[in-house]
């Protein structure tokens, strides 16, 4: 019983790691929850998405909304591509982190939490 409770915390971590990535929490769970070694190592290979759920590129060049259709267009643009409208060109923003941003905070409280539980349930065992 207690294999399975720290098998679904274990599984929290690459949960959180993929989600912070722009994954699916559920789906990762799942897979941490089943192969926690496996999830892990592969989280730590996926690749980044964006806001929309595409995969983050830069031969495409970060995007904006029209303030007229609110379709997307590039920040130095000064002509909207979908309705025509002139918009006035943007500076393209600094990315606040490098792809990745992992919340370790939360990562050190599962850990802990997980290690906690082994206490307890060592203690409640003997």
């Amino acid at each position: 019983m207690s294999f399975l409770v720290i098998a679904a915390l274990l599984g929290l971590i690459p949960a959180f790691i993929a989600q912070s990535k722009g994954r699916s929490f559920g789906a990762w769970w799942l897979y941490g929850f089943l192969l926690f070694i496996v999830a892990i190592i592969h989280v730590l290979f996926v690749t980044p998405r964006n806001t929309v759920g595409t995969v983050a590129s830069d031969s495409t060049g970060p995007m904006r909304d029209c303030p007229y259709c609110a379709e997307p267009v590039k920040y130095q643009a000064t002509k909207c591509k979908h309705c025509g409208s002139e918009i006035e060109s943007m500076p393209i923003p600094e990315p606040k982190y490098n792809g990745t941003q992992i919340a370790w905070s939360r990562i050190a409280i599962l850990i802990g939490g997980i290690v906690l539980l082994a206490i307890i349930s060592g203690i409640i065992g003997k």
